[in-house]
């Protein structure tokens, strides 16, 4: 993780003729609201509490037999604090590993989880059906719900694991998605995130959680803008090589596996930078809003674009977001 100078950022901003805040909700993002003047250090904001990077955390085990290692933990956003434990809605994010040829036990635990399988192949089972595991299969375990994770390859299967307590009623059984199946959900939000709506209220998440597949181009730059307070968005970097980040008057490099906090300080921006010529980068986007904030309209009808079905290439209808829901197989 490098400081870089802000001067890149800032000729990006005049070269394209865009204020660095972004005051339109209907922009594509949440609780957006005024810039600040001052630099981090003028404001008391260490950005480098809300960056997490997972070879700089000891290993942990979690379902008995996956190894983990945190990047995010619960903590207090708003008030200093130790590194990493600033997430006011969720628990614990973590990179998780299941070793080659291991399975967890069976096990029924009082938490939500969220699964993002990266790299590997196994397989998820309840003791009645199974899904097989693969690159860019995403799964909801509600609460109580029974499940057992296995890796019957030689290779180790490689995922992102939140884990929380549901803040709206969850759903009673495993939903498992193809994310290579969804359609894409919005074109140029923030300038240059085109995305894929994986999981949200409508699957058992709290009105204003959702879950993100977010590619940026190569040679592009997303909007600069700040969150203020109660609206949490977690960006976990997951395919190879570094990205550049802005947060606030700082940029950082980020690896695959990397994520940070946005800063709900109501005038911290960030905005992430992909400044290969040849790279697509994948960025997993997790947010929460408070329980009194609507689903924003830039998210839901415009592609991005503001209210409304305004680009015909984005598909929005339930039935395309069902098709990529994986069914369960009888477990022999």
């Amino acid at each position: 993780m490098k400081p870089i100078s802000l001067s890149l950022i800032l000729a990006c901003s005049v070269a394209l003729g865009q204020p660095l805040a972004n005051n339109n909700p209907a922009a594509g993002g949440r609780g957006s609201v005024q810039s600040n003047p001052q630099s981090n250090e003028q404001a008391g904001v260490d950005i480098d509490r809300f960056i997490g990077i997972p070879e700089n955390n000891p290993p942990h085990l979690s379902h008995g037999l996956l190894v983990t290692h945190n990047l995010l933990k619960a903590g207090d956003p708003y008030h200093p604090g130790k590194n990493g434990e600033v997430m006011e809605y969720w628990k614990d994010l973590s990179v998780a590993t299941l070793l080659a040829r291991n399975k967890t036990p069976m096990v029924t635990l009082p938490d939500q989880f969220l699964f993002y399988v990266e790299s590997g192949q196994g397989r998820l089972d309840d003791g009645k059906q199974y899904w097989d595991l693969r690159e860019n299969i995403a799964v909801l375990i509600p609460p109580n719900a029974p499940h057992r994770i296995v890796n019957d390859s030689d290779q180790p299967l490689n995922m992102i694991l939140l884990t929380w307590t549901p803040t709206a009623p969850p759903r009673k059984d495993i939903l498992v998605r193809d994310i290579n199946l969804l359609p894409w959900c919005e074109e140029n939000a923030h300038w240059s995130n085109t995305s894929k709506c994986v999981f949200s209220g409508v699957d058992g998440l709290f009105s204003s959680e959702r879950m993100l597949f977010v590619m940026v181009q190569p040679w592009t730059i997303s909007q600069p803008h700040s969150h203020g307070t109660g609206n949490e968005e977690m960006w976990i970097k997951v395919t190879p090589g570094t990205e550049v980040v802005m947060l606030g008057s700082e940029l950082r490099e980020l690896g695959q596996n990397a994520a940070y906090s946005v800063p709900t300080t109501g005038f911290t921006e960030h905005g992430n930078l992909n400044l290969t010529r040849d790279r697509v980068d994948w960025w997993v986007y997790l947010a929460h809003g408070p329980a009194e904030q609507q689903p924003n309209p830039g998210r839901g009808g415009g592609g991005g674009r503001g209210p409304g079905n305004q680009n015909p290439n984005i598909v929005r209808d339930r039935a395309s977001v069902e098709a990529a829901t994986v069914a369960g197989k009888p477990l022999n």
